[in-house]
């Protein structure tokens, strides 16, 4: 983000924070400057600030403009669909400052070098990625990761035994918070079962008025961002000690599906995804609505010209946990331990004392190994 000077007239404002918060607003330029633990940042007037220490519950949100003082808490209350990146600040404890950006829009991206051709696919037969570990039960996903206290509480309460995990991408707005490599090794040993999640690229003809800034497939770049993705999430699951054969769930957010290019990209975007996680060893899922990129991946399902993920994940919240005999997606697609089935969106759940904003799925599925 670029700093811009201050209007000689200001109005200075004090926090109450652990350490003393100033803001000094620039009526005339529309900004204010924000100082914390003797670091100071300056950013538009209207943005938010959140007092971490005060409120250690707060969710720092990457699609929500705010600047966050202080040191998350170890269990932030974060609603479980977040999606989509824009400009925020936090100043830690420590005075270290770090920022979150905005992305190009999909009209920026177009104006890079296009592809000449769609990329060479990989040798690989379809599903050739054999599943290292499936799972059949209730779960549930949530955009921040809860603390390991949390999830032994909930495992030994709750009636839920797999949780969906974000590990990245571009759109995700959770930072990675209480999710570390420890953090998997200690849930798994618990009894979780593990589903990653990465949230990348959005349908270019996302809507979603008033809800998050996702970076949208551009569509001279939908092979090659598609093959990006996958290296990024394979990346991703081998940082946070995921082996080979595991599944990771790409998350397309719902689209109008009346735009026939529209869906194209989107095919071209996640045919794309599914090869290369096969080169990389991986199983490639897929979540959406089921009347969205579910529904577009149906089309090509039978055909010889293009790869179909491995596994679906579809959003269907009709509050009914049962995978098959979902009148939204017929039986024969992703037959046998290949699908999720998302029956209800985000609402709170709490149980021994511990309340998590969730979604709630039944899986039939694969689900994570780990090294």
């Amino acid at each position: 983000m670029r700093l811009f000077p201050l209007a000689v007239l200001t109005v200075v404002l004090t926090l109450s924070c652990g350490n003393a918060a100033q803001a000094a607003v620039g009526p005339l330029s529309g900004l204010k400057e924000v100082s914390y633990a003797g670091a100071t940042v300056e950013v538009p007037v209207g943005w938010p600030v959140r007092d971490l220490s005060a409120d250690p519950h707060t969710c720092i949100r990457y699609d929500r403009h705010a600047v966050y003082l202080g040191d998350p808490g170890p269990n932030q209350d974060c609603p479980a669909g977040a999606v989509g990146r824009t400009d925020t600040v936090r100043i830690a404890s420590d005075g270290t400052v770090t920022r979150t950006q905005g992305y190009p829009t999909a009209q920026d991206a177009a104006d890079q070098v296009p592809e000449t051709a769609p990329r060479t696919r990989s040798q690989l037969p379809d599903r050739a990625v054999k599943a290292a570990a499936t799972y059949s039960g209730l779960g549930f996903d949530t955009c921040a990761a809860p603390s390991a206290d949390v999830m032994n509480t909930w495992y030994s309460a709750s009636p839920y035994r797999a949780v969906g995990i974000y590990i990245g991408g571009i759109d995700r707005a959770c930072p990675d918070g209480n999710l570390t490599p420890d953090w998997i090794q200690t849930v798994a040993r618990q009894g979780w079962k593990l589903f990653p999640i990465y949230v990348g690229l959005q349908s270019p003809c996302w809507k979603d008025p008033g809800h998050g800034h996702p970076a949208l497939i551009a569509h001279n770049r939908r092979w090659t961002q598609g093959q990006e993705a996958a290296d990024d999430a394979a990346d991703r699951a081998a940082f946070f000690g995921i082996a080979q054969g595991s599944p990771i769930y790409f998350d397309m957010e719902y689209y109008p599906r009346n735009n026939p290019g529209c869906t194209q990209d989107v095919q071209a975007f996640l045919n794309s995804w599914t090869d290369e996680l096969h080169t990389r060893g991986f199983v490639s899922g897929i979540y959406s609505s089921s009347k969205g990129a579910i529904a577009d991946m149906t089309l090509v399902y039978d055909s010889r010209a293009a790869y179909r993920a491995d596994v679906a994940w579809y959003a269907h919240w009709d509050k009914d946990p049962r995978v098959f005999g979902d009148p939204t997606l017929a039986d024969r697609y992703w037959p046998g331990p290949r699908r999720i089935k998302q029956y209800q969106g985000g609402h709170n759940e709490t149980y021994g004392g511990k309340k998590l904003n969730i979604d709630l799925n039944v899986l039939d599925a694969p689900v994570a190994a780990l090294k």
